[in-house]
């Protein structure tokens, strides 16, 4: 069963007060879907570790 598309208008959006938004580490991860991607080698494991501790 296919829902019809919902859609909002700019001035609705712009108007819209929307909840604040919530962090996983202060300041520097929102909550959400991330990636972390980038070359080999580039310390990727390393950055993990670091924001995990």
């Amino acid at each position: 069963m296919d829902r019809p598309l919902t859609y909002m208008d700019g001035e609705t959006l712009m108007n819209t007060v929307l909840p604040p938004i919530r962090f996983v580490i202060s300041q520097l991860l929102p909550q959400g879907l991330h990636v972390l991607a980038g070359a080999p080698k580039v310390g990727k494991s390393w950055l993990s570790l670091w924001l995990c501790l």
